[in-house]
């Protein structure tokens, strides 16, 4: 299966899903991209260089170093394996596989998505998404 037929697949199970993107952190490139409205296509452009920064930005490794030193963060896996991110209409969810610990899936959802259901179907997916690249 294609990366964007995985996302689209993935996207058909998470409720009110506008967008779905695979992220290379190393280098910074979209590897695979799926959208409702081709109106949010430059929001992923954006959404690529970011997420390097959110999930290897110097404030998140700080972060993850207090939690490391409480003897709270996972030693086998470092570094954050998701993150949500809540803004006035958006519902943004961002997913590291744990076999591609430089790659992040990133789903965009409307607000008035089911914040458990999404995060649920986000995990669910996660594994043939991956598996796809």
């Amino acid at each position: 299966m294609s990366i964007q037929a995985a996302l689209n697949t993935a996207m058909e199970s998470i409720p009110d899903c506008i967008a779905a993107g695979y992220v290379d952190m190393e280098t910074g490139m979209l590897l695979g991209t799926n959208i409702t409205d081709p109106d949010h296509a430059d929001v992923l452009d954006s959404l690529a260089i970011a997420v390097a920064n959110l999930f290897q930005g110097r404030g998140v490794k700080a972060f993850e170093e207090l939690l490391r030193k409480a003897g709270t963060g996972d030693t086998e896996h470092p570094g954050f394996g998701e993150i949500a991110v809540f803004s006035n209409d958006r519902l943004n969810i961002f997913l590291r596989p744990r076999e591609y610990p430089d790659h992040v899936v990133c789903y965009i959802c409307r607000s008035s998505a089911n914040v458990g259901l999404a995060l649920a179907k986000s995990h669910l997916n996660l594994g043939p998404v991956a598996a796809a690249v």
